[in-house]
Order: C-alpha cells, then structure tokens, then sequence
C-alpha cells in the first residue's frame, strides 16, 4: 500500500512539475518577462497555481499550454492591478510594440500583477509611445458572476459612452457618460440594470463611443464586443 501511495506522488509530482515547465515559454512573451519570471502571472512566484490580475488577462488570450504571442498594445494598455501604472508602463513598453529582446530600462520594470510593485512616477520617462489608437479590451473574466471588469483607452481626451445592451438592443446600463482624460480606464459592471435590479443570465453587448463626433472630423471611435454572464 505504501509502495502505491509513494508512485502516486511521484507521478503527481513530475505532472505538476511537467505543466510548470511546460508553461514556463511564457516567461519569454512578456516584454523584459525575465525580471519577474513567473511572478508576472502567478500569485506564488515560484510558477503555478493562482493567477494574480495579469495573469488572468494573460490567460484569457491563450489556449491550455498555447503558444499564442498574447502581448501587443491591448495588453499593455490596461491595469490589470489597478495600481495607476499600465501593464506596458510597468513592462517598460507602454505601447505593445514589444516582440523581442530587451526594452526600456530593464531596471525600472515592476510587476503588472501586484497592486505593491509599481514604477515610480520618473520610472516611466522615455518609454515608447502610448497608443496612437482607441482600445476597447475584452472584459474581464468573461464569463463572469456576479461582476466583470471592461478597459479602454483613449489616445486624446475624449468624451466617452460607456452602454451595456440586451441580446435584443435594450439598453440595459450607462457605465461612463462624460469627458474623460486621454489614457487608461476601467469601468466596472455588477450585473445590474438602471435601476439596481439584477438581470438575468445571457449575452450582453457592451458599446463604446468616443471621440470627435462632429460632421466630416474622422476621428470619432465606435465599438462593441459581447460578454456573458452565467449565473
């Protein structure tokens, strides 16, 4: 019976220790990733285990053991901790143009998934351009119960609407309606309607508008993508 026991835990052992190595690529699909390691997506820094907040939007861009390259300016455009700083400012690469090697100031780099470990406010000087873009990200998690989480960016000072629809065109919730500063922005959705109530599980459709939306001026920004609440 012990001799069971003991070659269970050997074989757990060389599975957990195989999907930790087996991940461990990802460390190279992360601008300046070697600094932190596996501390960039994981709450033991160590590898495996719970995600901290970047992690879990890492996760939602990628397949089980993927080799999908999930960095690029929508990733770095959001603060994924909510510590102030984008996961780009915080990688030296504020504007996901990373694909290889060293960049920014390898130094200066601090952890996109601890809330603790941000740049200081100079930490952040000459690192590449922001976004010239507007960014609607997907929300996050997506699937969610009971609240999810939806970034965006803006390159300029905007004003900004923020809708939540039904699958058949209600409109269910205004999350943001007013002018907003160019940069990073979370808004939150507890499931709620206008008027506090909870709605019903399904697939809802959240809108942004943004921008110049004065006739013939090109610059106005409108996009919608889908999430799901599941109850």
């Amino acid at each position: 019976m012990k001799n069971r026991y003991f070659a269970l835990l050997v074989i757990l052992t060389i599975f957990a220790f195989s999907a930790l190595v087996g991940r461990s690529f990802r460390v190279g699909k992360v601008p300046n990733g070697s600094v932190n390691a596996c501390a960039n997506c994981h709450v033991d820094p160590q590898g495996g285990g719970a995600r901290n907040d970047f992690g879990q939007a890492v996760e939602s861009r990628v397949t089980p053991n993927g080799q999908e390259n999930f960095w690029g300016a929508d990733l770095a455009a959001i603060d994924s901790d909510g510590d102030g700083f984008t996961n780009g400012e915080e990688l030296q690469d504020a504007g996901g143009a990373w694909t290889s090697g060293t960049i920014g100031d390898p130094s200066l780099v601090t952890n996109p998934g601890d809330i603790n470990s941000h740049p200081a406010p100079t930490g952040i000087e000459g690192l590449t351009e922001l976004p010239s873009d507007f960014i609607l990200s997907q929300n996050y998690p997506n699937p969610f119960n009971p609240s999810t989480k939806i970034s965006y960016f803006l390159p300029e000072p905007s004003h900004v609407k923020l809708e939540v629809y039904n699958s058949i065109g209600q409109l269910i919730r205004v999350l943001a309606d007013a002018n907003l500063a160019a940069g990073s922005h979370v808004a939150f959705w507890d499931a709620n309607d206008q008027f506090g109530y909870k709605v019903s599980s399904g697939i809802y459709i959240y809108r942004i508008s943004a921008g110049d939306f004065s006739a013939g001026s090109g610059n106005e920004f409108v996009e919608s993508k889908t999430m799901v609440l599941m109850k």
